[in-house]
């Protein structure tokens, strides 16, 4: 639950993937109609097919119709739909004909998405702080899973709902716990409203649902188991000129850097020698060496290198330095920059032909901003200025997000000097981009906007989702369009913002987990490569899903992880996988 000084978070990223048009000869069309009890058709409608290693997904169209192709075999099928209860079947997709599914009502407050279940409370100092704590590795379909436990339930769960296996314990003051339990209590409790156990459930027309765009409808899903039961799998980053998307396998048991080699589909797990380091966030530098930042707090090594033709694994150390590393950028000189969720006061460089680390100081205020995440947290004693994500402009300035202060910071690597900028409506934020120019993007998490900041001007705009509650998480920009698309945390989708036309396209994101419970994925991060593709990172089970468009040759790589139990990023029992997607 609690959002820790110490915590990190969740970054993603997307690949493109040329791939013929045509349907291979082996494969199969499985396709039919998606309706409601009264033979009408459901638009919208979520079908999955699911054989061994594999699953595919689609959307139903306007008309209901739904269209998959897939390889031949016997697949679980699975139709889902908002207001609707899920329906199964079995098929073998060498059968002819259609493959229907008639839908019954169903309103269930535990299936709603993070964003719905947001819409129906209020907004006063005890959400905000539900908010700010709560909502950041997890959303509040997990608090949901837990509902009707009183304010004792509630501060007896929190320190120890990681069981220590897979991440540390978050760690709460008694001021906070006791805080914490009661709001918990009020607004989840045994007399919640909507979300008491014997509560009256939320009518469809209370909860604010936004539709997916017909543009979005188009898309599909293809997601890929990964070899290691369990692994946490965070961010991703594709390598396109050797067909390579590598990922984190982030909990202490797996501790690996994984590879998924796109054209013949094979995993290969790469383990980091320092326990419990916490592979992050992958990037692959200008000769194609993959770079593994290390978030772990307290360990010497602080990132790790693999060489793709040798898979030669490297750990770089810096043990003067008890904080690690989160995210990562490649700048122009080939050289990277990273951001630090256990730092409270400084940002890290690295130097890849020296190998060596440096630490840059950066401002940080004598109390917290009072639209902050730290002033709604609660956070006694000095603030701390973590960072969560990293950019470079054309000049090479640096640009950090400020997670806990809601501020961004300018870094001039020249001189040391850091500059701060607060933009409006922002306890805090976690992505961030520089696009071609210089106009520097931010993902307004609690804020539930994407922003921009003019860096000519210093002018901030800001941006509302077609999702009311959409927590904007991990960006990438289209180089080719010039269209931005993020993450949606908490409404589980994956949305492209046109800057030009100031429009935006959405489409629901929900991996496999359990297709009966929309609330089992989290989008989380964006992330592109150099062809300007989109994939997205977000929870679901240990897979990797491909996501194409019919009559594209384009896909996208990203990572899939659960929505899990605990605080952001580390504490929380639970499975993740990655995510392979493409979009409109």
């Amino acid at each position: 639950m609690m959002k820790k000084i110490w915590a990190p978070t969740i970054f993603g990223f997307c690949s493109v993937l040329c791939l013929a048009a045509t349907v291979a000869a082996a494969d199969a069309v499985v396709h039919g109609l998606v309706t409601d009890a009264a033979g009408k058709p459901v638009r919208g409608a979520i079908v999955k097919a699911t054989a061994g290693n594999l699953t595919v997904s689609g959307y139903s169209q306007n008309d209901g119709r739904y269209e998959l192709t897939v390889p031949a075999g016997t697949y679980e099928m699975t139709a889902d739909a908002f207001g609707f209860g899920p329906k199964r079947l079995s098929k073998d997709v060498s059968q002819a004909g259609d493959t229907n599914f008639a839908l019954s009502p169903r309103l269930d407050v535990s299936r709603l998405s993070g964003a719905e279940i947001d819409s129906l409370l209020p907004d006063n100092p005890q959400t905000r702080m539900i908010r700010a704590t709560c909502i950041s590795c997890h959303n509040f379909d997990t608090i949901i899973k837990r509902r009707g436990n009183d304010s004792a339930e509630w501060q007896e769960f929190l320190p120890s709902m990681t069981g220590d296996r897979q991440m540390f314990q978050p760690k709460f003051s008694p001021e906070q716990l006791a805080a914490l339990g009661a709001a918990l209590e009020k607004y989840f409790g045994p007399a919640a409203p909507y979300f008491g156990p014997d509560s009256e459930a939320p009518t469809a027309e209370q909860i604010k649902h936004a539709k997916i765009s017909d543009a979005a409808l188009k898309a599909t899903y293809r997601e890929y188991r990964v070899p290691t039961s369990g692994a946490w799998v965070h961010s991703v980053a594709v390598d396109p000129a050797r067909d390579i998307a590598w990922f984190a396998e982030y909990d202490y048991l797996s501790n690996k850097v994984g590879r998924f080699d796109i054209a013949t589909q094979k995993f290969t797990e790469y383990p980091v020698p320092s326990p419990k380091a916490v592979p992050h966030t992958p990037i692959v530098g200008k000769d194609g060496i993959l770079w593994m930042t290390l978030d772990a707090h307290n360990v010497p090594a602080k990132l790790a290198s693999v060489d793709p033709a040798t898979g030669v694994l490297k750990e770089y150390k810096w043990p003067e330095k008890q904080a690690g590393t989160h995210t990562v950028v490649v700048a122009p000189d080939g050289n990277l920059w990273m951001s630090s969720m256990s730092s409270p006061d400084e940002f890290l460089g690295f130097d890849v032909e020296t190998e060596k680390f440096k630490a840059y100081k950066h401002t940080v205020p004598d109390k917290y901003p009072d639209l902050s995440n730290g002033a709604w947290q609660q956070y006694a004693g000095k603030p701390v200025g973590i960072t969560y994500a990293v950019a470079v402009d054309s000049k090479g300035s640096v640009w950090f997000t400020e997670t806990m202060l809601g501020t961004i910071a300018r870094l001039d690597p020249k001189t040391g000097v850091t500059t701060e900028f607060k933009p409006p409506e922002t306890p805090d934020m976690d992505g961030i981009i520089v696009d071609q120019q210089d106009n520097v993007w931010f993902s307004d998490f609690t804020g539930n906007k994407l922003g921009k900041l003019d860096t000519k001007t210093n002018k901030f705009t800001m941006y509302q989702p077609p999702t009311e509650k959409a927590r904007p998480y991990g960006l990438v920009l289209d180089k080719k369009t010039g269209s931005i698309w993020y993450a949606d945390f908490s409404g589980n989708n994956i949305t492209r913002f046109d800057p030009k036309t100031n429009s935006s396209s959405s489409t629901r994101f929900r991996p496999t987990a359990r297709i009966h419970d929309s609330s089992d994925s989290t989008a989380r991060g964006v992330s592109g490569s150099a062809n300007g593709g989109t994939t997205n990172s977000a929870f679901s089970i240990p897979k990797v899903h491909r996501r194409s468009l019919p009559g594209r040759a384009q896909d996208f790589f990203g990572f899939a992880r659960p929505v899990c139990n605990g605080e952001r990023g580390r504490h929380f029992p639970f499975h993740s996988s990655p995510l392979v997607i493409t979009f409109p």
